[in-house]
């Protein structure tokens, strides 16, 4: 796979999620990698919870979303 990566595309895209979305699309893009329509990706982060604690979260994107078109 050729590294398609931009830093000033991913630069358009805020924090780690944003990062994994850019990542995504990339990935959703390459034809050889992935299924029209399908595939998922996941990051997770350490963000602050209603009650103030400190917790891990872990975004999903799952099924029924094409990649290559993901948006946050």
């Amino acid at each position: 796979m050729k590294n398609r990566w931009d830093d000033a595309d991913a630069g358009a895209h805020e924090g780690i999620l944003g990062a994994c979305v850019y990542a995504s699309q990339l990935l959703g893009r390459e034809p050889s990698l992935v299924l029209v329509g399908g595939g998922n990706s996941s990051v997770k982060e350490r963000q602050t919870d209603a009650y103030g604690e400190d917790v891990e979260v872990l975004w999903i994107k799952g099924s029924g979303w094409d990649l290559a078109e993901i948006a946050t």
